[in-house]
């Protein structure tokens, strides 16, 4: 499906988010209006989805929070590249991760403004990756990188491989495959089995950041094995840091 050479000219990344706050209650004094806003968010999720509608806005906080990019924070970003050498393909991988969004924000937009004219890889990052990174740059007050300028691109212009878009073969009623499934499915290791996307939040509020840093390069590790295995190349087998 893919060459070396393209392989080599992009970037594989994934994100990890928390709530903004530990609590509702802790939102509803930082900030009562917004926390108002999420009373109304509520309403929805509990109409929208049958799962949710005997939860309480707490336990829609603590559960959903972190996927609302109005309501969350990225709490790690991890980023690797591909290379080739005699032994076979390599990876290198960096990872931003912090308490403070600010700095995770200030990777993110060091990556997107250096390697622009890269194409960014990713499981489902056109649904949640992207739009997140955008909206929390912005929210934060900080400008988007080259990267990122999307908003004037055509779909066919976006600088973006969704690797849940390559298994779903142009198929756009295809039901979403989530990155456990794809992995799963085709042979791969599964990058879920010490941690789950819906523990994220309770990890980031329990100190265990570094935990979640692994949870998030494993993700990236899987993403770009995914493509290797499709393509018929060797995958790796672990990574390496950049220097």
């Amino acid at each position: 499906m893919y060459s070396q050479s393209e392989l080599t000219k992009a970037v594989f990344f994934d994100l990890e988010t928390a709530a903004e706050h530990f609590s509702l209650d802790r939102l509803v004094m930082a900030n009562p209006k917004k926390a108002e806003l999420w009373s109304k968010r509520c309403e929805y999720l509990r109409a929208r989805f049958e799962e949710n509608k005997d939860l309480t806005d707490e336990q829609l906080y603590v559960e959903k929070a972190a996927l609302t990019p109005e309501f969350a924070r990225i709490v790690c970003a991890s980023f690797a590249r591909l290379s080739w050498t005699e032994d076979g393909p390599a990876l290198i991988m960096k990872s931003y991760a912090s308490e403070n969004e600010s700095e995770v924000l200030e990777g993110i937009h060091k990556v997107f403004e250096k390697f622009f004219n890269l194409k960014f890889i990713g499981h489902n990052i056109k649904r949640f990756d992207v739009p997140m990174m955008c909206k929390r740059l912005l929210i934060n007050e900080n400008s988007l990188p080259k990267g990122l300028l999307v908003h004037n691109l055509k779909p066919w212009e976006m600088p973006f491989i969704d690797t849940s878009e390559v298994w779903s073969f142009g198929a756009w009623q295809e039901g979403f495959t989530s990155l456990d499934l794809l992995a799963t499915s085709i042979g791969l290791d599964s990058p879920k089995e010490e941690l789950q996307g819906s523990e994220v939040n309770t990890y980031f509020w329990d100190g265990r950041l570094d935990e979640i840093t692994k949870y998030c390069e494993r993700d990236v590790l899987t993403t770009a094995n995914i493509l290797l295995k499709l393509s018929g190349l060797s995958i790796v087998e672990d990574y390496a840091y950049q220097a």
